[in-house]
């Protein structure tokens, strides 16, 4: 069984409280305050998750660890969701992770944390909702689940992902074992079939690169030869049916990501989840490190 710890992050001049699961070589932890997010997950004390340096301690969004994305995934056309006639604009990937959330309970079984509405959700999703999201570690194996919950009196539209930011040495090193029905860089338009071998390659005329993959069977598999590190993303089908994969040119990170929706899906009749008042859903997920 997992050993708890609580513990304190700080650096340039910022402190964070964090939460640490301990099961053998295997360590997870979570920060609350940064929205909710798991900021490190170690084997022996070696690193498997990336934070870009300054960018976890400032207010802007985080652009490493493992952010949770609700309830949108990506930037919606125009960056505004269209509700009731009326237009309201969201940040890219939604405000789950611009917030700070509250520990519900952490015991050696399970890191447990809860987001509900303030007046800037309502400013930009007017809905009612209640979030948790639970952390497990069983060995080299952490569970990530986030549950949905409309707490309102109207159905309530929304997509979620993760966006887990996985150390490299270099991109050259990585490879991919996916296996999906399509694998694009643009989610508009006709999607080709995936290749057999699917691959993330550097591109000469942009900072970054992507692949948007459906059809996502799992898990998805990365492989670094430079440092030996196997990350294993296994995941629901039934709660996630797509996959992004993403670098920057100047980062040594690759993002394996499952999804639900694509940046415009909230917009977009039979394209996003739905639920009714009182109803939950449950979005499982894990990610396993050799």
């Amino acid at each position: 069984m997992a050993k708890l710890t609580e513990g304190v992050y700080e650096k340039y001049g910022v402190s964070y409280k964090t939460l640490t699961l301990t099961d053998g070589d295997y360590a997870l932890t979570v920060t609350p305050e940064k929205g909710g997010m798991a900021t490190s997950f170690t084997k022996a004390g070696e690193e498997y998750l990336w934070l870009r340096d300054k960018n976890f301690e400032s207010t802007d969004r985080p652009r490493c660890g493992v952010p949770i994305l609700f309830p949108n995934c990506g930037k919606p056309d125009g960056g505004v969701h269209h509700f009731g006639g009326a237009d309201h604009p969201i940040e890219v990937h939604g405000l789950a992770d611009l917030l700070p959330w509250q520990v519900k309970s952490a015991t050696e079984d399970a890191i447990e944390l809860s987001l509900t509405p303030n007046g800037l959700t309502k400013f930009v999703y007017p809905f009612d909702f209640a979030l948790t999201m639970r952390y497990t570690l069983a060995g080299n194996k952490a569970g990530l689940a986030l549950t949905v919950k409309n707490t309102g009196d109207k159905p309530m539209p929304f997509s979620v992902g993760f966006h887990p930011y996985f150390g490299v040495t270099k991109l050259e090193n990585v490879s991919f074992d996916i296996t999906a029905a399509t694998c694009s860089e643009n989610a508009k338009g006709d999607q080709p079939a995936a290749p057999a071998q699917i691959t993330l390659t550097k591109k000469e005329d942009a900072a970054d690169s992507i692949r948007l993959l459906t059809g996502v069977k799992s898990p998805m598999v990365l492989t670094d030869s430079g440092n030996g590190h196997k990350v294993t993303v296994a995941f629901d089908e039934a709660a996630f049916g797509k996959g992004v994969l993403w670098q920057q040119n100047a980062e040594s990170f690759v993002c394996m990501e499952p999804w639900n929706g694509w940046a415009n899906s909230v917009n977009e009749d039979g394209k996003h989840e739905t639920l009714n008042p009182g109803e939950s859903k449950t979005f499982a997920w894990s990610i396993e490190i050799g």
